[in-house]
């Protein structure tokens, strides 16, 4: 191979985008609940977008998820505003909360929010 057939090989390898490689974890955002009666219904808005997320992971005897990795394409890499809304099954308002998150190429990131309620 010649000079320039080396130097065209090694510019191709530069040129490609490095892989990104995932694990197959699946990770949740939530809180821990530490009120008397356990919530019946807990809804998240992305104030960006104003769209209501949808919860893949059901959450775990006192834990409850406000956003998993199911949103992940919902939520910009810089991480997003959300306001998180809990209520008891007569629809009574329990707690409210702000949470931001955002993603990498694999999964959601937390930034901030509260790790209990109310």
């Amino acid at each position: 191979m010649n000079y320039f057939g080396l130097l065209g090989a090694a510019l191709m390898l530069q040129a490609c985008e490095p892989r990104t490689f995932c694990t197959e974890e699946f990770r949740s955002v939530g809180f821990t609940w530490t009120g008397a009666n356990l919530p019946s219904k807990v809804t998240t808005v992305n104030w960006r977008t104003g769209d209501t997320l949808t919860i893949l992971d059901e959450g775990y005897e006192r834990f409850f998820a406000v956003v998993d990795d199911g949103s992940m394409n919902a939520l910009s890499f810089e991480g997003d505003s959300l306001f998180v809304r809990v209520q008891d099954s007569l629809g009574t308002q329990l707690s409210t909360a702000w949470y931001v998150v955002g993603r990498d190429d694999c999964h959601i990131i937390y930034r901030s929010g509260p790790e209990f309620l109310p």
